[in-house]
């Protein structure tokens, strides 16, 4: 409904997929700020994260925090100034002005591969954990995919880029609240004195972070993660038309600067509650014995939500896994109907008016939302 009442007045293609870029306001910016934050943790993140830190500890926590800032200085002094000085009206506009229309359509070709496979992993893992959590069966498989992509894909196609925004925000700080009062309800519960549980984790190698072995056979070193996290932020926020979009919804440079450094700010808040999760996991059943505790590592998450967490707290964490998978939805299905009326449609199609483009690129988030 949220999304719905949100999406604005629609004119165009510009107004569908970028907002006009209307959304240069203080709250706008927070709006998108919060909206990059939550389109890049997805509900695989939501589990991920959890499982590596219960396994490694803190090391990739530390080589995000540290090396996401040279990806950060890059984005706000070196490539938004520029990307925004040119006023692109949509994301890949920058592609064909340095190189050229045909690899502007390449890009766009191999951006459009990746992102539905990406989706199609996006919303089957969290509907597994979903069903272990509730101690579901197998037969609730396709309710779950089709309730949570349905619901996505409705406020998607008719309310745009500025729904998805909207929801998104809202859906960051769902997800923050649920992995809060989930690591406030250990710190309260566990039978143990924190500071001693703290200091088993610590002589367990779980705070240890500088790695610097080069051995390639290791899973987490100072290097692969350093490595790794730097490239992987700037392809996210450079070259992912999920970014763009949402910087082009500010329209203007200013805003786009201030809705970046309010994605930086939430990221970390996010990632922090997820790793104080999987450490207060780790710490649970280090003092509390479970037969039954799985033996496969990404289970451990959903499991302790199912058999530990009370009602309420468990709804408002499963109620966040949703909205992560949403949030990574939306932002899917409209990336792709965008790229796939702007940069297909319009650029190597007959003639469109703006209302047409409007209405294929519903169609388009229509087809890609059910196809997802």
């Amino acid at each position: 409904a949220i999304g719905l009442r949100a999406r604005g007045d629609q004119q165009n293609a510009e107004d569908y997929f970028t907002a006009g870029g209307g959304m240069g306001s203080a709250f706008g910016s927070v709006l998108v700020g919060l909206s990059i934050a939550a389109t890049l943790f997805s509900g695989i993140s939501f589990l991920a994260y959890p499982s590596v830190v219960y396994t490694h500890g803190i090391i990739l926590f530390m080589g995000v925090a540290l090396f996401c800032m040279p990806a950060a200085w890059l984005v706000l002094r070196w490539f938004l100034p520029r990307f925004l000085a040119h006023q692109y009206t949509q994301p890949y506009d920058v592609v064909e002005h340095k190189f050229g229309p045909h690899t502007r359509t390449l890009a766009a070709v191999m951006y459009v591969m990746m992102r539905i496979g990406w989706m199609a992993a996006l919303i089957y893992a969290p509907s597994l954990a979903i069903m272990a959590a509730a101690g579901l069966d197998a037969a609730w498989f396709w309710p779950i995919v089709l309730t949570i992509g349905l619901t996505s894909t409705v406020y998607t196609v008719f309310g745009g880029i500025r729904s998805v925004i909207v929801t998104d925000a809202i859906q960051f700080c769902i997800i923050a609240l649920g992995i809060a009062l989930t690591i406030g309800f250990i710190l309260w519960r566990i039978p143990v004195p924190i500071g001693e549980a703290v200091t088993d984790l610590n002589s367990t190698g779980h705070f240890h972070w500088l790695d610097f072995t080069i051995d390639p056979q290791a899973p987490l070193t100072f290097w692969t993660v350093s490595i790794g996290v730097t490239v992987a932020n700037i392809g996210a926020y450079i070259a992912d038309q999920m970014s763009l979009q949402r910087y082009l919804a500010g329209g203007n440079p200013k805003a786009a600067l201030r809705s970046f450094t309010i994605n930086v700010a939430g990221v970390l808040v996010v990632l922090s509650l997820l790793v104080g999760v999987g450490l207060a996991i780790n710490a649970w059943y280090r003092t509390v014995e479970d037969p039954n505790l799985p033996t496969k590592i990404d289970d451990i998450f959903p499991y302790f939500l199912a058999s530990q967490l009370p009602a309420g707290i468990s709804g408002l964490l499963l109620a966040a896994l949703i909205a992560a998978t949403m949030s990574s939805m939306t932002s899917g299905i409209n990336t792709l109907a965008g790229a796939i009326t702007i940069d297909f449609r319009t650029r190597l199609g007959g003639p469109i008016s703006p209302k047409q483009q409007l209405r294929f690129g519903r169609w388009a988030s229509l087809v890609i939302g059910l196809a997802s």
